[in-house]
């Protein structure tokens, strides 16, 4: 009797620790964020710093057009920009370009 539950005792033991191995093993490997997974991991970085960099553009054109309207005196070029943008006052020689500011690409 000894001798069956010491053998089911070691048998027991090797098979918890198989399963663990196996377990971390195949995580290691193929799970979310295992070797298999770290190229697209990289990919997924890099864009997200692109779109970072993107963004910090963006904000600093927003604070220096806040700046120009924030001024103890009206920016003449802000003042003209806006109210033939806002009144649609163009002279027949203007090129007008339209640019949606979300949308923008520095």
């Amino acid at each position: 009797m000894r001798v069956v539950k010491k053998t089911l005792t070691f048998a027991g033991s090797f098979f918890l620790l198989g399963t663990l191995i196996a377990f971390f093993g195949f995580h290691t490997i193929a799970g979310d964020r295992g070797i298999l997974a770290r190229p697209q991991l990289e990919r997924t970085i890099g864009l997200a710093e692109e779109e970072l960099a993107l963004l910090v553009r963006h904000k600093a054109f927003l604070e220096q057009r806040i700046a120009l309207l924030n001024q103890g005196e009206v920016d003449a070029d802000m003042l003209s920009e806006t109210a033939r943008g806002e009144l649609g006052l163009y002279a027949p020689n203007d090129v007008i370009i339209s640019i949606d500011l979300p949308e923008l690409k520095f």
